[in-house]
């Protein structure tokens, strides 16, 4: 098959198992149970995902990856892969695959090194953005699952995974218990890459979207000290001002400007600021009969205001639909400020859940922090989607600022 007909995700599939398997060939053809082969689910037109050729159960525990996200529509052609790959009819039904050569130096063999066996990998990439990384499943050579793997393959990406380790390993220490995360099980470097392998995280029960889930990002919070403070005097907006500096005289100056104008109209206002997770929705969630599970913490900080994990999981999928202001400020007024009061409250602190202003702040101070994270990263080699996204925000910003200035003068 020409590559000129391959879909871009098997493009992108064979390109990262060549980085995975440096000098080794990766060829599309049957799938086969001899030397390192994978299987394309659900097949090579649009592959979400390549799991072992050779062991069932690998393959299909790979498939098996709930979390909040899901509904029945979605869940479900996942589930009916997941018990196809576990008889014979996964290999009739998706014969293709991806065969790769020896490699002298493949992710393979360091994995196999760290954990001092054997191992079987299943492999997704994402969709093209700057933080893009391969996310290895774990198995050993009888299936049974070790965890999951990450693996950064760009400056930014191993930024994450490091960064990802020390918060896994901060959160050990804090211990709460009103929420799950994975444990570490290795953390090294092959071939100047950063590598992450923590335990992998499995629900007991089915998932049910729409069930906000306050007690989670109220504990999040709390695994640092909550401390109350201006919002001038805070280490979170001096880390924006240092970060805005870049766009200064530049076609993003308007975010700079925007930070400029909210610290000169609330930077008095003090806050409480706690941790917060960073990517906080259901997609990185699963429920369980003892709590939720939460993964994804490589955009983990211990200096945000108290809440804003709760405004990205209510709007940050409708935020992504760009172009239309009011609904915009319907997501963000109607949907966010209510579950803002509400994590607030959780979090024992009444006098902010009931201020109004306060609520306003926070509002747009997340939104300030996702609009500099979309724009420092549309910047790099791998950003340019991101970019319009980017922009998106800094008018979503601009709007909101606007609203709540009003907002205070028309209050008594």
């Amino acid at each position: 098959m020409r590559t000129k007909r391959r879909s871009q995700p098997l493009i992108d599939l064979i390109a990262t198992l060549e980085d995975l398997y440096p000098g080794s060939s990766v060829d599309l053809g049957l799938a086969s149970s001899n030397g390192t082969a994978f299987r394309l689910v659900p097949g090579p037109r649009r592959p979400r995902i390549v799991v072992p050729a050779k062991s069932r159960r690998a393959a299909s525990e790979a498939m098996n990856r709930p979390s909040m996200n899901d509904s029945f529509w979605r869940s479900a052609p996942r589930r009916l892969l997941s018990t196809a790959l576990s008889t014979g009819f996964g290999s009739a039904l998706m014969p293709l695959g991806l065969s790769v050569g020896p490699s002298p130096d493949s992710i393979s063999d360091y994995l196999s090194e760290a954990v001092g066996e054997p191992v079987l990998l299943s492999l997704t990439v994402g969709a093209a953005r700057a933080n893009r990384k391969p996310i290895l499943n774990v198995h050993r050579s009888d299936g049974t699952e070790i965890g999951f793997a990450k693996v950064g393959l760009t400056p930014l990406s191993n930024r994450l995974v490091a960064h990802e380790h020390r918060a896994l390993l901060s959160l050990a220490s804090a211990a709460p218990d009103g929420f799950t995360a994975p444990t570490p099980l290795h953390h090294g470097v092959w071939r100047g890459n950063q590598v992450l392998l923590m335990s992998a995280l499995r629900t007991d029960r089915q998932q049910v979207n729409g069930q906000l889930p306050i007690e989670a990002a109220a504990q999040i919070a709390a695994t640092t000290k909550i401390q109350v403070v201006s919002i001038e005097s805070s280490g979170w907006i001096a880390e924006l001002h240092r970060s805005v500096e870049q766009f200064r005289a530049t076609e993003d100056e308007r975010l700079a400007l925007t930070l400029d104008r909210f610290v000169q109209t609330y930077g008095d206002l003090e806050l409480p600021f706690g941790a917060w997770h960073g990517d906080f929705g259901p997609w990185n969630l699963a429920l369980t009969s003892a709590g939720p599970m939460i993964w994804d913490w490589e955009r983990y900080d211990l200096e945000m205001p108290v809440g804003s994990d709760v405004i990205h999981y209510v709007s940050h999928q409708a935020l992504r639909r760009q172009g239309d202001l009011s609904a915009a400020r319907r997501v963000l007024e109607d949907s966010c400020q209510p579950a803002l009061h509400r994590v607030l409250r959780a979090a024992d602190l009444p006098g902010f859940a009931n201020n109004p202003m306060a609520l306003d702040a926070i509002v747009i101070a997340y939104l300030l922090t996702i609009a500099v994270r979309f724009t420092a990263d549309s910047l790099t080699p791998q950003g340019r989607p991101v970019q319009s996204l980017a922009r998106w925000h800094q008018e979503v910003i601009s709007d909101q600022l606007e609203r709540t200035v009003t907002r205070a003068l028309e209050r008594p």
